[in-house]
């Protein structure tokens, strides 16, 4: 991890860029945070592109989401929040809304995990239904699949919630996931059949 808050917004900042050239996000969709050894955290604002954001755009707020700057938080600072409340594991938060990730989320359930990516590095996969973006019903139903183990969570018709140790585990999971539920569509439409014994 990095050394100081500056190098540390500095990973975030390469880490937006990654899921930007990824196409992980669109827009101005997609949050990441990373908690710092003191307990505060690093948050990117409200209302920007991850494509170009400046280190000097990355928010600093306390453990209880009080921005120390003049700045905006992501409206989903408290998804991060939760999860870090139930993981003391986990060093940042990557949300995202891949596309095959949002198309899966709307049938109700996890895509098959059948591939050897996604059953060797993905692990399990956890899934919530619809909550309104940045609601407090939509981080308690995240931090409850957080809480039982799970690093990746689905959530219908929104996108996707990864934790990790570090912002490239958790961006690795994130990848692996929209590869996984893009595998999982294609082969839904050749007719082939699908092991979701995994998911």
């Amino acid at each position: 991890m990095a050394a100081n808050r500056d190098d540390a917004r500095a990973e975030i900042v390469r880490c937006c860029t990654r899921l930007w050239q990824r196409h992980l996000v669109t827009g101005t969709s997609g949050n990441v945070s990373l908690r710092l050894d003191d307990g505060d955290v690093l948050v990117t604002p409200s209302g920007r592109s991850l494509e170009a954001l400046g280190i000097d755009e990355i928010v600093l707020v306390d453990p209880a989401g009080r921005p120390r700057e003049d700045r905006r938080p992501t409206s989903e600072l408290a998804l991060h929040l939760a999860a870090y409340r139930v993981r003391p594991d986990a060093r940042c938060v990557v949300h995202t809304h891949p596309t095959f990730c949002v198309v899966w989320s709307r049938t109700g359930c996890v895509f098959p995990q059948d591939t050897v990516g996604a059953r060797e590095t993905l692990g399990p996969v956890g899934w919530t239904r619809y909550f309104p973006p940045g609601s407090a019903e939509l981080a308690g139903c995240c931090r409850d699949e957080f809480a039982r183990g799970v690093d990746t969570v689905l959530m219908e018709r929104h996108g996707l919630s990864a934790i990790g140790a570090s912002l490239d585990e958790a961006f690795a999971l994130t990848d692996l996931a929209e590869e996984a539920a893009r595998i999982a569509y294609y082969a839904s439409l050749a007719g082939h059949p699908l092991d979701t014994g995994a998911a």
